[in-house]
């Protein structure tokens, strides 16, 4: 699709291709294995976290070896994760705090079980996503800050392949929101070092989601 320049000359100007997403979700950590929520806590990755997060920088590398920039959560896990990846890529990571975690505020550090049972979480962000937890965020708010995060990134590398490291809960609620409008779905949850790739132009799609072909080689000790 091309455009014409002004003046009346008739002289068609291209139209700056869209940037193209990479995005990775960091690898393992503790709260993980245990299945406890810790959000805005600061966790570094498991050993086997460790070795996802090499893995996952070779697919990486591989899928976009002229990638022009890569960028990070400011949470550790996400941090080492595109540390790994920038080592592949030759990028330094530029910290991003709207790609940071669902900050879940009084509930942080509790079990998804506790979550579930006692707080009904999931069932209430579905119905009140203005709802916040005591010194925490709403399911909208998140959405929000993460969907403006991707297309403040997108826009400042038009026509470029640009990688993103985040989080499961954060980048569900904003694929949810970028994707359906809707934040009432709890279902696109990434595993750990999992790569999607997303377009936000002309409307957003996302183009493969959750392939983790990379960490099936090994067995789960050096995944």
């Amino acid at each position: 699709m091309s455009v014409t320049s002004g003046g009346g000359s008739g002289i068609p100007s291209p139209r700056m291709e869209p940037a193209l997403l990479t995005i990775v979700r960091h690898g393992e950590t503790s709260a993980n294995v245990d299945g406890v929520w810790h959000g805005s806590i600061d966790t570094e990755l498991t050993p086997r976290g460790i070795a996802q997060a090499r893995r996952a920088a070779g697919a990486v590398g591989a899928l976009a070896p002229r990638a022009s920039a890569l960028y990070a959560s400011p949470l550790r896990r996400a941090r080492d994760t595109a540390a790994a990846i920038g080592t592949v890529l030759g990028l330094e990571a530029q910290i991003d705090a709207d790609l940071a975690e669902y900050h879940l505020g009084v509930l942080e550090g509790r079990t998804y079980r506790e979550l579930v049972r006692e707080h009904r979480l999931f069932e209430r962000m579905g119905r009140e996503p203005d709802w916040n937890p005591g010194g925490g965020e709403s399911a909208r708010q998140v959405a929000t800050r993460g969907a403006n995060a991707l297309r403040r990134i997108a826009a400042r590398h038009p026509g470029e392949r640009v990688v993103v490291v985040s989080h499961g809960g954060a980048l569900t609620l904003t694929f949810s929101l970028l994707l359906d409008g809707d934040l009432s779905e709890w279902k696109r949850v990434m595993d750990n070092c999992a790569i999607s790739e997303l377009a936000l132009e002309p409307t957003p799609q996302l183009l493969t989601f959750n392939c983790v072909t990379h960490l099936a080689e090994s067995p789960r000790g050096d995944a």
